[in-house]
């Protein structure tokens, strides 16, 4: 990603700045805005860019977009009479920076009512800040497709090697060609991912902290019609308190995987980890039209009702079935991993997080878990080490279980005396990240230890 986030007066918090890494962690108090951060972040991944970019006609272009539509024409029209040209998207950092923020600014209120399905959660600013513009190549061609036409392709490729391309932008002519092309850059540079003809496929998929509710109530919740009952209605006729988005897209999600659809061989580790490791015993769907889950405890061959086994299955069952029966997937954002965990399960979580990182899966997560921690911080200073190939033989950790500091951001979110939230990015040091609020907690409570025991 080529991008940070920078809020102010966002609920509760006063103001944060947020880069976005492989694997970014909130921490903190309760009730301090982890979840709205998080929310707002998987709204940019999935929407964002499409609403907060939307204009009703060209003639609401600022000139800095015009600038923009002239320099994707000439680069355009080389490549319509050489066959490629190449770019590099520093020429038009300022111009892009600005016609971004110019569009947040006017639309952030109904992005965020589109996240929230809510007027009631509030944002005085809200900006992207793109980054590294002089690291990426941007390439447009034209070649002829399989019907021996032509295909116009933009692609872009960064420094290290990453390379996302999109094709069939549309027809020739400059006001609306241009504008899909200038929509395709932003969109890849934030989201890692092309702007295809589907926009809206759930590849970055939320958990929230109540999914074994969810789990539990999702077939009543389908009956009950989720668009129907728990979206906004437009005349506002009915008045009905809403889901917000990111719950009724994990809930579409669930409702839509189906036991033939495979997810990708790349988690197949984690898969198996977490039910012969964590679960122990498999989850599964349903052929039949009602797509029940049901788990099977090990050595065991009859299937149980998922209503009827421990909270620790059904507090892994959405993310086995999703790993199991989800095809696609680019980012993760999970409230709360911890939930109904035992303190040895919640090692093997984050253990599960690690692996996924290093499977190329982008993940935000949410935690009050010292122990979740401090495995990702144990995993940080192993992979420093000379000699972390025997310690990894000696512990039985493999090299996709390490993590390095560029790949981990961590976020400490604080009650101040205003009641505002402070948001503080954490240093890693040698050994990870301390956490003040966690080592004040366990602090507090050895003193009272001390007292009660003395």
């Amino acid at each position: 990603m080529y991008w940070r986030l920078k809020v102010s007066e966002y609920g509760k918090i006063g103001y944060a700045d947020i880069e976005v890494a492989p694997l970014t962690l909130f921490v903190g108090d309760n009730n301090s805005g982890k979840s709205y951060l998080m929310s707002l972040l998987w709204g940019i991944q999935n929407f964002g860019i499409m609403q907060l970019m939307v204009k009703d006609t060209a003639e609401q272009w600022i000139e800095e977009e015009r600038i923009l539509a002239d320099w994707i024409w000439d680069y355009m029209s080389k490549a319509w009479e050489e066959g490629s040209s190449v770019a590099q998207a520093g020429e038009v950092a300022q111009e892009l920076q600005i016609v971004l923020r110019e569009n947040i600014k006017s639309n952030k209120n109904i992005f965020l009512r589109k996240i929230f399905n809510s007027w009631d959660v509030k944002i005085e600013s809200l900006e992207i800040e793109l980054q590294d513009l002089n690291q990426i190549s941007l390439r447009f061609e034209r070649i002829k497709d399989k019907t021996g036409g032509m295909t116009d392709t933009f692609s872009f490729k960064s420094s290290t090697g990453n390379e996302i391309s999109v094709s069939n932008m549309g027809m020739e002519g400059s006001g609306h060609y241009t504008d899909r092309i200038l929509m395709c850059i932003i969109f890849s540079l934030i989201t890692g991912i092309p702007l295809g003809n589907k926009t809206e496929d759930n590849r970055n998929l939320y958990l929230p902290a109540a999914r074994t509710g969810f789990m539990l109530t999702k077939d009543l919740i389908n009956r009950a019609g989720r668009n129907a009952a728990f979206n906004i209605v437009e005349t506002e006729q009915e008045k009905m308190t809403p889901f917000v988005k990111p719950i009724i897209q994990f809930l579409d999600v669930i409702n839509d995987l189906t036991y033939e659809e495979r997810g990708d061989e790349k988690f197949h580790w984690v898969t198996e980890y977490l039910e012969k490791g964590m679960a122990d015993g498999t989850v599964e769907m349903s052929t039949l039209p009602n797509k029940e889950v049901s788990y099977v405890p090990a050595g065991q061959g009859e299937a149980m009702s998922l209503r009827c086994v421990s909270a620790v299955v059904t507090e892994l069952s959405p993310l086995i079935l999703i790993l199991k029966h989800k095809a696609y997937l680019n980012m993760l954002f999970y409230e709360e991993p911890e939930i109904c965990l035992h303190p040895q399960l919640q090692q093997k979580i984050a253990r599960v997080i690690c692996r996924l990182v290093n499977s190329q899966l982008d993940m935000v997560v949410t935690t009050h878990s010292d122990i979740i921690l401090q495995h990702i911080n144990n995993m940080l200073a192993l992979s420093g080490r000379e000699d972390r190939e025997g310690i990894c033989q000696v512990l039985n950790y493999f090299p996709e279980d390490l993590l390095c500091t560029e790949q981990v951001r961590v976020y400490q979110l604080k009650s101040g005396e205003d009641k505002k939230t402070e948001v503080t990015e954490l240093p890693c040091g040698p050994n990870g990240f301390a956490i003040p609020t966690f080592n004040d907690a366990l602090d507090q409570i050895m003193d009272e230890a001390y007292v009660i025991q003395r």
